[in-house]
């Protein structure tokens, strides 16, 4: 990985009062990497969103903590990765309000804002740890989701009992009426693959 200078890198703009459709992307980021970008995009592609707001997670509680950079390095490297993205604002609300689970984090927006409509986004790739979340049957009660297909796991999650706490599929060719429908609700989102993730990232670069 190219060597960087990190500086905190304020991202454009964000609002919880203006009226938009908004993607959650939360994770460690450790580091963000084109994959995250290519969730982005696809979401915004299929659902017709206006921003994906990435949410860093301060630390993961279900993964270690041994190989995790840094909470500053990991956001300011997320931000100078998406200079230019627009759409896409890298967002420190878990750490300013000590948010250390996805519940605790829905419960927030939504106690911020009756005009945005939240979409929570996921790769398929980390559904299968969804039933190792905290209240996961609250968190499509509370927020709208959509599943990303990632390499390897693009389909095999859908018999399994993880989707039946995500309430009812739409159908592909109904992705954009999400927001009109009654949750719980979700949609599986497929497009291009791309096959990368943080940790590959780790072992053949140097990010620390």
């Amino acid at each position: 990985m190219k060597k960087v200078s990190f500086k905190n890198n304020i991202p454009q703009c964000f609002s919880y009062i203006r009226k938009r459709k908004v993607g959650i992307l939360g994770g460690s980021f450790n580091p963000a990497h084109a994959g995250h970008i290519h969730i982005s995009n696809t979401a915004r592609t299929l659902l017709g969103i206006d921003e994906v707001w990435w949410l860093v997670a301060p630390q993961n509680r279900l993964k270690s903590s041994v190989d995790m950079e840094n909470f500053d390095k990991r956001l300011s490297y997320a931000r100078l990765l998406t200079n230019g993205i627009s759409y896409i604002k890298v967002l420190d609300i878990e750490e300013k309000n000590k948010l250390y689970a996805s519940y605790m984090t829905i419960n927030f927006l939504n106690s911020k804002s009756q005009r945005v409509k939240f979409i929570w986004l996921m790769g398929s790739d980390i559904l299968d740890n969804f039933n190792n979340w905290l209240y996961p049957d609250s968190i499509a009660k509370k927020m709208y989701v959509a599943v990303v297909s990632r390499p390897n796991f693009s389909s095999s999650f859908l018999n399994t009992p993880q989707k039946t706490k995500l309430g009812k599929r739409l159908k592909n060719s109904k992705n954009k009426t999400i927001f009109l429908r009654k949750k719980p609700v979700w949609v599986f989102l497929k497009n291009r693959l791309l096959s990368i993730s943080s940790s590959e990232i780790r072992k053949t670069h140097n990010f620390n």
